[in-house]
């Protein structure tokens, strides 16, 4: 993609947050302005910020360590397509419902399963209802402000050009869809890597996390399980996923460090954690002790650890690199009363070793390491 075709595809996004902002000003369409809580107004959300565009220009300097594996680790490339076709042709039934669901659903709706089973539900009606205009604004649908402007994949896939599972292996790979659905033909002519739904889950994962610290670990977990459903449908490989999830706790790290749009990633979490109490009755504590949990955090940190690496062996062992300082913010609200120094030593303690498919040497390695669900379950 060119310089031009960027910035003019930076100016158009802009322009949509925009026009969308009349919307989540006055707390989602058809709702009663003098009965909901207030949004962002307009200037709030279009900034801009600093932290809309990566110091790079792009994120293909963190995602890169694919450019190696397909040029000098060719075993790594083709056991990713062969986890594909076992994790799809093994996919329980349950596992497929859950896929289809997720990729017709809003990644927000798709996390939100891992606030329990009453807890979940009530966080879906208040965002249904136009009563999380805020949160709505900066995590909610494919326009979220969080993720934009260059927080999609969409250039990613485009220079990786890297065939889907099922336009590589069509006889090995069962399709899921639902009644009339168009999963398949909507993703045949663009490419796997990263994955755009992981991406999406981990970063709005990781705000959601940080607005509902107490159940962290569940949420992380949840994003995982976004990611291994991509699998499951045999559009996506495993380094997909876990491609999707190193840009994704980059841009939501990024976003937490930028004071300005730090600012209302917090407003946001007032607002959510307010009507949330609004809605229980009780202290969120209170309730969340009391709810069916979806997974208690050791199965949440047991799961998560699973899923990060899709049983791929350590290709680079003496591979030297450390968590990137901008990831302490990620922790913020879970250890408030620690410096960025102690948070960053709790995501080194939890983290994976360096070394595996992915993760690269000096400053752009690192991000494949983050264990956020053990993080957030680890001890001060």
């Amino acid at each position: 993609m060119s310089t031009l075709r960027l910035r003019s595809a930076i100016i158009t996004v802009l322009t949509s947050v925009v026009v969308l902002t009349g919307v989540f000003a006055s707390g989602g369409a058809g709702a009663a302005p003098t009965m909901a809580p207030a949004g962002f107004i307009p200037a709030q959300l279009v900034g801009p910020y600093a932290s809309d565009v990566p110091p790079s220009g792009t994120y293909l300097p963190v995602l890169d360590g694919f450019s190696d594996l397909r040029a000098r680790h060719r075993p790594v490339i083709a056991s990713n397509l062969a986890q594909v076709v076992r994790i799809n042709n093994s996919a329980t039934a349950a596992q497929q419902r859950d896929a289809i669901a997720i990729n017709y659903d809003d990644r927000l709706v798709s996390l939100s399963e891992a606030l329990g089973d009453r807890l979940g539900t009530v966080f879906r009606q208040l965002l249904a209802a136009g009563r999380l205009p805020k949160v709505d604004a900066l995590a909610g649908g494919d326009t979220a402000r969080a993720g934009l402007p260059l927080g999609t994949t969409l250039l990613e896939k485009e220079i990786y050009d890297n065939p889907r599972p099922f336009v590589v292996a069509p006889a090995s790979i069962k399709r899921y869809d639902k009644p009339g659905g168009h999963l398949y033909a909507e993703l045949a002519g663009n490419g796997s890597y990263p994955s755009g739904h992981t991406n999406m889950a981990y970063w709005k994962g990781a705000l959601l996390a940080y607005w509902l610290p107490e159940l962290g670990p569940q949420i992380i977990a949840r994003a995982g399980e976004i990611g291994r459903s991509r699998i499951v449908l045999g559009v996506h490989y495993p380094l997909d996923v876990m491609g999707g999830r190193l840009m994704g706790m980059d841009i939501a790290a990024a976003r937490l460090r930028d004071p300005g749009f730090a600012a209302l990633v917090d407003q946001a979490g007032v607002q959510l954690r307010d009507q949330l109490q609004r809605a229980v009755g009780v202290p969120l504590d209170e309730f969340i002790a009391r709810d069916t949990a979806y997974l208690t955090t050791q199965q949440a940190v047991n799961e998560h650890r699973a899923l990060m690496t899709y049983g791929f062996d350590v290709i680079n062992p003496g591979q030297v690199n450390s968590i990137p300082p901008s990831a302490a913010a990620l922790l913020r609200s879970r250890f408030p009363g620690l410096s960025d120094a102690q948070r960053l030593d709790i995501l080194r303690r939890t983290a994976i070793r360096s070394g595996y498919p992915l993760d690269q040497a000096g400053r752009n390695g690192g991000w494949l390491r983050i264990d956020l669900a053990a993080a957030y379950a680890a001890k001060p």
